[in-house]
């Protein structure tokens, strides 16, 4: 091989390992940051989601009281047992059953049960004092009448508006959720419509 040979495939050579050197770094580019994006945008992304993250929830510490109202008992009791089970799902506590007791009886007579129900939050706040609660849930339930469809089941329909106050003073919730369910009975429509909807309305809460 002669000496203009040797000098050519020397700077081929020389070419080959810089272009490859080149696409190693371009593609662990890609791969550190596959969007292209800078980092800059990396930092506002996780600021953003940190931010999210901490909305107001229901406090860990504490028990929670609950206050249900509606036109029927059964559907009061059917709302109370589906709040009290998503809480205990959550990983949160209720208060006691003698103090659930003590709760339900004031829910009919006492000014600030009865202002805790139409969303008054000072209350909802002396509930949260009364009971030693870290928060209350409020919710008011209806089911309507449940119709029989083509299949010869029921259709059941039912709203609830489920709110929480926390013994500082904030306020979670307060929309209104649907459910809809069907049922080989009337009641059996209306318990699992009622289920569905506090089911969704307390999604707000967690």
């Amino acid at each position: 091989m002669c000496r203009h040979q040797k000098i050519f495939c020397l700077s081929l050579l020389l070419l080959m390992l810089i272009s490859g050197s080149a696409f190693a770094l371009g593609l662990k580019g890609k791969l550190d940051n596959p969007s292209g994006s800078r980092k800059n945008n990396n930092y506002n992304y996780n600021y953003q989601n940190s931010t999210a993250n901490n909305r107001s929830v229901l406090p860990r510490k504490g028990d929670i009281a609950v206050i249900v109202e509606g036109y029927d008992i059964q559907h009061v009791r059917t709302a109370e047992a589906m709040i009290v089970e998503q809480l205990a799902s959550h990983g949160y506590r209720v208060v006691d059953e003698a103090k659930m007791k003590r709760i339900r009886a004031a829910a009919a007579k006492a000014k600030a049960a009865r202002l805790a129900l139409e969303g008054n939050v000072e209350g909802i706040l002396k509930i949260n004092a009364s009971y030693n609660a870290a928060a209350t849930v409020i919710a008011r339930v209806q089911a309507g009448e449940p119709v029989l469809n083509e299949f010869q089941l029921y259709t059941g329909t039912a709203s609830a508006a489920i709110m929480a106050v926390t013994s500082k003073g904030v306020k979670l919730g307060g929309k209104s959720a649907m459910g809809k369910q069907v049922g080989y009975t009337i009641d059996e429509a209306q318990q699992k419509a009622i289920d569905a909807a506090v089911s969704s309305g307390m999604s707000q809460m967690f």
